[in-house]
């Protein structure tokens, strides 16, 4: 999983996965005058494992109309 930071004098504040978050907590403690920088976290995500695909089941059924 991701973990962008926000670092103030060299102490990391908040670590997130999204990046989104990571920027708005950054900008909120600029807007009081503290210098926070947002890190990106730029390591490449693991590779992802295939799935099976699930062949010959029978279809799901639909649901009765008028629920």
């Amino acid at each position: 999983m991701r973990r962008h930071r926000v670092m103030l004098d060299g102490r990391e504040l908040y670590a997130g996965a999204q990046w989104t978050h990571v920027q708005r907590f950054a900008a909120a403690l600029q807007a009081r005058g503290q210098d926070a920088v947002a890190i990106r976290d730029d390591t490449p995500p693991p590779p992802r494992a295939p799935r099976a695909r699930l062949r010959g089941l029978p279809p799901r059924p639909t649901p009765p109309a008028g629920k």
